[in-house]
């Protein structure tokens, strides 16, 4: 018995030596001191895109449960209106600031179906007022609070409001006055078999917080989220076209 218990202290000290007990073998940290693997850091990139991995925080790490952080776990969309995609662009009017940004809708479906939903700036963007992002939900519903922000160099914004129904939700976020590359990102659970429809929508003019919130969650809003009854707070969103995601 003696020989025996001699023999696992010895095989457990080889392991420890070796590094052979579950260490997590970091490929990067960010300055948040979130951690990563490399098959994380991965997946970051795909859910979000290639650079975000240094603005996630652990409530953001934590969204996506360690078994399902891989890279083939990932399905998305993306809206790129540079491109020639026939969704295209859709702006209001002759206003086409709304060409500088890409909207991206990711999924995870693991022990819970995470949807990521994420804008990004291609440069810093001349007006700095309160932005939306959200999601109207069609068949799903979302289970308890998104995660919202802006990120942008060196800082990063929490909402200022948050509009929500069984419908779904919108974030409103102020832009920074200062910064660049910036994104605007959430990311919520959801259950259920349906369909997320993601929205961004820009501030083409200063607003107040009160005007800016002043929306219902509804698929005839702005980008199939957002609907605001007075027409005169409706036309200062540059009406991006969202993007959507079957569950």
């Amino acid at each position: 018995m003696k020989k025996f218990l001699n023999y696992v202290i010895i095989i457990m000290l080889c392991m420890i030596i070796t590094g052979n007990v579950s260490a997590k073998e970091i490929y990067f940290e960010n300055s948040n001191g979130v951690t990563f693997t490399k098959e994380e850091y991965d997946f970051f990139g795909k859910v979000f895109y290639d650079g975000y991995q240094e603005y996630i925080t652990e409530e953001i790490m934590n969204h996506f449960a360690e078994e399902d952080r891989k890279v083939s776990n990932v399905e998305y969309v993306i809206l790129d209106e540079n491109s020639s995609k026939p969704w295209g662009y859709n702006t209001k009017g002759d206003y086409n600031e709304t060409r500088a940004k890409i909207l991206k809708i990711a999924k995870v479906k693991g022990g819970l179906t995470t949807i990521s939903l994420t804008a990004q700036w291609k440069y810093a963007p001349n007006i700095r007022s309160y932005d939306i992002i959200g999601a109207y939900l069609s068949g799903v519903s979302a289970l308890g609070s998104p995660t919202s922000l802006v990120t942008h160099t060196g800082a990063t914004v929490r909402p200022s409001a948050t509009v929500s129904s069984s419908k779904g939700f919108g974030s409103v976020l102020k832009l920074p006055k200062d910064g660049a590359n910036i994104v605007v990102s959430t990311t919520f659970y959801v259950t259920g078999n349906g369909t997320v429809y993601g929205s961004y929508q820009h501030a083409k003019s200063s607003l107040s917080l009160n005007n800016a919130k002043s929306f219902s969650i509804s698929f005839s809003g702005l980008g199939n989220a957002f609907y605001f009854s007075n027409m005169n707070i409706r036309s200062k969103y540059d009406a991006m076209q969202g993007v959507s995601i079957e569950v």
